[in-house]
């Protein structure tokens, strides 16, 4: 009998971690996920995708084609075979891109699957400008006009998952309760059940109100890159 690929992934990838000394959390905290979402991998329950492979190999030291068994199409054994160093380019670090769009009206809701491969930034930005490591940050594509002229479709912006308390309203990230949406959020003041305002820098686009607890707040923006 053919032994099933997801399982044999997740051996793979489990049997890379201890050879490496990494725990659950410590690969979690390196490649900017959760406790959670490791484990799910480790166990088979998510599957090891491309995307995941590339968010996890260079932090397992390996190349993501041979966390993926395209290397080697026998399962993984407790000889594992020597495997190629891959590292963040010098000077920079990897910092996790989110394959699906801030549709600044439109998206869908964030889990482990919508993680893609890394964007590197200059090590010293990250470090000494934004105060953060690379966990604390994720990088999205934001699309539509809603949020023209300060964010364009096609924009990419930078967000700091800390920074997710809009007490001090500004320019978040967010589900929304229908998307992944790139907006101006406030707290709607004196609110009982609490409420965030949304809203749109184009005036061609309505505010609106949704509960609090229905709002999952990925983190402020705190820098963009537009292409010419």
């Amino acid at each position: 009998m053919n032994a099933d690929p997801r399982q044999s992934r997740a051996k793979r990838l489990e049997s890379r971690m201890r050879q490496c000394n990494l725990g659950q959390k410590a690969l979690a905290d390196l490649a900017g996920t959760t406790k959670q979402n490791i484990y799910k991998l480790m166990r088979g329950t998510t599957r090891l995708s491309p995307e995941w492979a590339e968010l996890l190999a260079p932090h397992l030291k390996v190349t993501p084609q041979w966390l993926l068994m395209m290397e080697d199409s026998r399962a993984a054994s407790a000889d594992l075979p020597e495997v190629t160093r891959i590292d963040s380019p010098e000077g920079y670090v990897a910092v996790p891109f989110i394959s699906v769009r801030a549709g600044m009206g439109g998206g869908g809701f964030v889990e482990g699957d919508c993680l893609g491969g890394p964007k590197y930034f200059e090590e010293s930005f990250v470090r000494n400008e934004l105060r953060a490591k690379p966990s604390d940050l994720r990088v999205i594509e934001v699309e539509g006009q809603s949020m023209e002229p300060v964010l364009q479709n096609g924009d990419v912006v930078l967000i700091d998952r800390r920074r997710n308390n809009v007490i001090e309203p500004g320019i978040f990230v967010l589900f929304d309760g229908d998307g992944i949406v790139c907006k101006w959020v406030e707290r709607v003041h004196g609110s009982d059940p609490a409420m965030f305002r949304i809203k749109s820098e184009n005036e061609r686009f309505s505010t609106y109100a949704v509960l609090a607890e229905d709002v999952q707040i990925l983190g402020r923006v705190v820098w963009f890159a537009r292409r010419l």
